[in-house]
This record gives C-alpha cells, sequence and structure tokens, in this order.
C-alpha cells in the first residue's frame, strides 16, 4: 500500500507536496503561503475542471469565515510563484466571477518512503524530523535504529537536567500540549523597580524579543504596535492572548537591582491555560543586548523551531548595542503607530536615537515613515530610506517604506509594486508592507485583491486601529458603506483617540444620504473654523444640511479672513460637498501641480462620481498613471 506522505502532483518544472504544503520549482522551494498552497493543490486535483470560487473557499477556509477577496489574493500569489505575468495564462485560466481551471498537464508521483522518524524531545514539546537512510543493507538499518534509540535516551537524559550557564538560570515545565504554536504574543514583562526609565527597557525587550523571533519566519508574532497597550500590566496574559488570537503568550517580570536586571518569564498555551516553559534571566545592566541574545535563543528552543544557521543567527542580531538609543527609537515608533495628529512627535526621538547611534537602521526606518507620511515629495525621507537600505538591503521594513515613497511620492506604479513585493519575500509576515500593498491595490482599482492583503495584514497585527480603519476605507471604495460604518466604529474602539476612522465614516454617511450622522463626525474631525461658532454652524446645517455647511466652510477658507488656506485636496472636497464640480475640478488640477500626497484616492473615491466623466478629470488620472 503506498504511502500517502510521499505522494506528489508535478507539472511543468513544478513539483507540490501536499503533505508539507509547499512548492518547489527544480528542486528549490518557492516561496508560497499555506493558503495559496492550498488553493493550488485543489486545482492541480482536477486539471481542466471548473472549480467554483465557492467550493475553493469552502475548501481551503473550512476552519474559518473569510471574504471573497482572500481566494483572490490566494490566487494572486500562486500565480506569481508560477512565473504567470497577467499577460500569460499558461496554468490558471480565471473564468469572470466564476471561478478557475487548472491548464496544464499533472502527473500524480508516489515515491516509496525513504526516511526513518526519529522522536526528538526538547524542553517545550516533541518534534518528528526525518533522518535519510542509505538502502544499501539492513544491518546499516538496524545500526542506524539503535543510534537513535541512543540518542533518544540522552536527549531526554538532556532535557531532565539543566545546565546552568553564567547568572542564567531556565527551568521548565515540560511538553503540555499536543498542539503546535504557531502565533506567539511577546508582552512586556512587568516592571517591579520604580526608576523612570524601566518601562522603557520593558518594552524594549519585548520588542526585541519580537523582531528576533518573527525574523525567524518559523511562526507569527504579534508586532510592538499590538502589544504597546497592555503596556500597564493590568489585563490578564491568557485574556491578552484571546484578544490577539494567538496560540501562546509570554509574560513575566523584570526587576533592576545592583547593578543587575532580572527577568522571569513563562510561555503559556492560551488554548488549554498550561505552562509551556518557564526560564529566569539574570544579567549585569551593562549586558543588556546579552540578556536579549539568551532569551532568544532559550525561547526558540522551548518553542522546538527548527531553525538553520542563518535563523539561528537572527536571533542575535541586535539592531543597535546602544541601549540609549534603542529607548529612543521605541519612544518614536510609539507615535509613529499613532499616526494622525501624533505623528510628528516622533520625530525628534529617532532624530536622537540616529544621533547616539548613525547605523542604527531601523531609526531611519522609522524617521524616514514620518517624513513620507507628512510631505510628498520629501527630500529627507528619500535620504533616510536609502540610507538604512545602504545599511541593510535585507530589512524587509525598509524596502516597504520605499515601495510607500515610490507610491505617493512618485506615483511610481511599478517600481512601488516591486518594493512591496521585495518588502514580503523577506518577510511575508510584514504587517506594514501587507498593509501598504492593500493600499497600492486599492488605488489602482483591485479591490478585492487589497481587502485580502488588508485582512492579512489585520490577521498579523488585530489590534491596530489604522489598519481597522483602511479596511473600512477600502469597503467604502466598494459603495459597500455599511460595512464601511462597521470597521470605522471597530478602529475607534480599539483606538478612541485616532482620527481617520471618523473621515471614513463622514463620507460612508454622506454617501448613504445620512447627513445627520456625517455631520457629527465631521465636528469631531474638521471644525475649526474660529469665525463662526458652534451654535451657529449647527444651525447652518438645520437650515441647509451638509452641503450648506460645505459652502459655509468653503467661502470662509476662500476669503480675506481667513488665518490658514487648507490644501488644494481638502478645498476640492468641499468644493463637492457644496455641489460646485467647476470649482473641485480646479482644485484638483492645483493639487496635481502641486502633487498631493492624496490625489490618487480619486480613482476609487466615491465623492468623485460626479466628475468622474469629465475629460479633465480622466486627464488628471491619465498623468498620476492610474487611468486604464
Amino acid at each position: 500500500m503506498r504511502n500517502p506522505e510521499q505522494h506528489f502532483y508535478e507539472f511543468g518544472p513544478f513539483r507540490l507536496d501536499p503533505q508539507k504544503r509547499r512548492l518547489l520549482r527544480d528542486g528549490e522551494v518557492v516561496l508560497l503561503n499555506a493558503k495559496a498552497v492550498d488553493a493550488l493543490w485543489i486545482l492541480v486535483q482536477h486539471p481542466r475542471k471548473m472549480m467554483e470560487r465557492e467550493t475553493l473557499l469552502r475548501a481551503v477556509w473550512s476552519d474559518a469565515s473569510v471574504e471573497d477577496a482572500n481566494l483572490t489574493v490566494a490566487i494572486s500569489h500562486v500565480r506569481k510563484a508560477l512565473g504567470e505575468n497577467g499577460e500569460t495564462t499558461e496554468y490558471i485560466e480565471t473564468i469572470p466571477r466564476v471561478g478557475y481551471r487548472f491548464l496544464a498537464d499533472v502527473r500524480e508521483v508516489f515515491e516509496e518512503p525513504a526516511s526513518l522518524v526519529v522522536e526528538k524531545h526538547t524542553v517545550s514539546e516533541t518534534v518528528i524530523d526525518e533522518e535519510v537512510f542509505s538502502t544499501a543493507t539492513a544491518s546499516r538499518r538496524m545500526n542506524a535504529v539503535l543510534l537513535g534509540t541512543l540518542i533518544l535516551v540522552v536527549v531526554a537524559l538532556s532535557t531532565a537536567l539543566y545546565v546552568k550557564r553564567g547568572s542564567r538560570q531556565t527551568a521548565g515545565s515540560g511538553n503540555t500540549t499536543a498542539l503546535p504554536v504557531r502565533s506567539l504574543a511577546v508582552l512586556a514583562p512587568k516592571a517591579l523597580s520604580a526608576e523612570a526609565d524601566i518601562s522603557s527597557l520593558s518594552l524594549g525587550m519585548a520588542d526585541a524579543l519580537i523582531t528576533r523571533l518573527g525574523g525567524t519566519h518559523q511562526l507569527v508574532v504579534r508586532p510592538t504596535s499590538s502589544i504597546i497597550r497592555y503596556t500597564d500590566g493590568g489585563q490578564d496574559a491568557l485574556d491578552i492572548g484571546r484578544a490577539l488570537g494567538v496560540d501562546a503568550v509570554l509574560e513575566g517580570s523584570l526587576q533592576r537591582a545592583n547593578g543587575r536586571v532580572r527577568i522571569t518569564v513563562q510561555l503559556m498555551d492560551v488554548r488549554s491555560g498550561a505552562q509551556l516553559w518557564a526560564g529566569k534571566f539574570d544579567e549585569a545592566d551593562a549586558d543588556i543586548f546579552k540578556l536579549q541574545d539568551l532569551m532568544s535563543a532559550e525561547i526558540a528552543d522551548a518553542l522546538a523551531l527548527k531553525l538553520t544557521r542563518e535563523q539561528r543567527a537572527l536571533l542575535t542580531r541586535r539592531p543597535t548595542d546602544n541601549p540609549a538609543a534603542y529607548a529612543l527609537y521605541l519612544q518614536g515608533n510609539y507615535f509613529w503607530n499613532k499616526r494622525l495628529g501624533e505623528l510628528e512627535k516622533g520625530v525628534p526621538y529617532f532624530q536622537k536615537a540616529i544621533a547616539l547611534d548613525p547605523n542604527f537602521t531601523r531609526a531611519y526606518v522609522g524617521l524616514a515613515n514620518i517624513h513620507a507620511a507628512i510631505s510628498a515629495p520629501s527630500p529627507e525621507a528619500e535620504m533616510l530610506i536609502e540610507k538604512a537600505l545602504q545599511l541593510d538591503d535585507t530589512l524587509a521594513e525598509a524596502h516597504a517604506t520605499r515601495g510607500f515613497i515610490r507610491m505617493f511620492h512618485h506615483w511610481d506604479w511599478v517600481g512601488a509594486e516591486q518594493a512591496l513585493d521585495r518588502a514580503l519575500a523577506l518577510n511575508p509576515n510584514s504587517a506594514d508592507a501587507h498593509h501598504w500593498r492593500g493600499v497600492y491595490l486599492s488605488l489602482r482599482g483591485r479591490l478585492d485583491e487589497a481587502k485580502g492583503e488588508m485582512h492579512r495584514a489585520l490577521e498579523l497585527d488585530p489590534q491596530s486601529a489604522i489598519i481597522t480603519a483602511d479596511i473600512g476605507q477600502l469597503h467604502y471604495f466598494a459603495h459597500q458603506y455599511d460595512q464601511s460604518i462597521d470597521y470605522c466604529r471597530r478602529a475607534q474602539a480599539l483606538d478612541s483617540e485616532i482620527l481617520i476612522p471618523h473621515f471614513y465614516a463622514r463620507d460612508s454617511y454622506l454617501a448613504k444620504g445620512m447627513e445627520r450622522e456625517a455631520f457629527a463626525e465631521w465636528l469631531r474631525t474638521a471644525y475649526n473654523n474660529r469665525s463662526v461658532t458652534e451654535p451657529k454652524i449647527r444651525a447652518i446645517f438645520a437650515r441647509d444640511g451638509f452641503r450648506g455647511v460645505a459652502r459655509q466652510q468653503l467661502d470662509y477658507y476662500l476669503g480675506p479672513g481667513a488665518a490658514t488656506k487648507p490644501s488644494p485636496w481638502s478645498l476640492a472636497y468641499l468644493s463637492l460637498a457644496a455641489g460646485d464640480k467647476e470649482q473641485a475640478l480646479r482644485w484638483l488640477t492645483r493639487g496635481y501641480e502641486e502633487h498631493l500626497f492624496m490625489l490618487p484616492f480619486i480613482n476609487v473615491d466615491p465623492l468623485y462620481d460626479p466628475v468622474r466623466q469629465d475629460p479633465r478629470f480622466q486627464d488628471i488620472l491619465h498623468r498620476i498613471g492610474l487611468r486604464s
């Protein structure tokens, strides 16, 4: 009887291994996520047969309820892995609005197993490895079995006897669950000391572990932006793990005393509540990065991560050797994650971090992010991101930021896609790269694919208010206003101070004809007209509706009394809201001349539907490279 573990599908230069969920081309592994492999597997099992979208969705995501866009993105990734560029259709044919068909000849291959399974115990769980043996003689196989048994005994004894290394002590509770850990949240250890900078040190320890463990690509680790809201230590770790949707959570405590830093941590299984592993670490205050190195290695071993030599090296790779620079970087990153209203507060922190360590790559990326978001074009952002890439061309976040700059600062859509694809190739679990690729796809009008990328970003960073809000914006672009408002409300629940979801909700309410709700959102975000009191603007709304408010605002900003004038983008918005199409088109033309950051959004924003067919509007789209 054939062993199903040795069942392969071959087509062209490709071999699909469904058991290991991987695709190979000429023997080399092709980068493709598990869901995309599953979709390909279903298609190759039914060559030349049309598979309906609904059938594929149910088969690939049998364990979850997802949107149709997820399938579009999965097939897009499969096509890219197979070398299809949109112009050729050698493997997968799309039947519009119906499904997909696999076109190539498929060969099923069965191979006799040529491996012996050796069980290897670690602190946290049991792992099965394959060791390939020669089939020359039966006696060599028997020797191998005996050797494997001996190894098993030695490893078991080693697991029971912990070795004390220097000042570090580690203790484990053994494997308590057969379920592997695929996703992890690393919480900042609770500070037990009273020093002023202990909170930054605690968050820095968590951020270091997140970066290092996530960089191995062996499991999904929630980003720092997801766990930063839990630094007050007021919530139960397992509850946090459930809120973040992870398999396991790492929590602990941190104390600094007598020139030493002591950290106690435990790895908890969120699904069962059991402790998987625990460790104690004690190092001199000056050796904080050494402590991070030791913790990273121990936790990777506790998780039974099977790492290559290069991946193992990533566990001890330090973004900087300057603790003060690292603390400043964390502060800057906090304000970057707040986005609108808080963004520029991060600038001095990143600048000081770079001053302390001129080779601090991530600080350059953080500072470039802010400059790229507040000004377009931005020579500062360009210079900073090029410096970051000179220091480290393998940093996915740097390529993601370059994609953002190419997209908004240059309207270079080819360059943007290449940079974002490079970022995802380097780190498929980068929430930022998936997020910005979702923005890119939305601006190109590929809304279903954009939703898939955005939802993948939200899976990786489920507590991100900005990603949640941008999914709401995507639904607004698709004229799905109720869904848009729902996601905006979710974003506001995640962060009551963030303003962006109020803008998106305002426009969705306006599109639905719900002017009262739109006006309420507008009051929360845009009302700063000091020439008229709030009661008076409310009276204008009661008499003339939202159009009257927009006209009053427009007249004020274009009159002599305004201290500052909004951007052409805002003036175009007010003009359309006031019903003045001609003036809106003039401001959009001015926006093109000034290279407005937001201008590409007119390609998909329903607000501009009244002028969408105007030749002047089409000309602007053509000049920014978005007209088909």
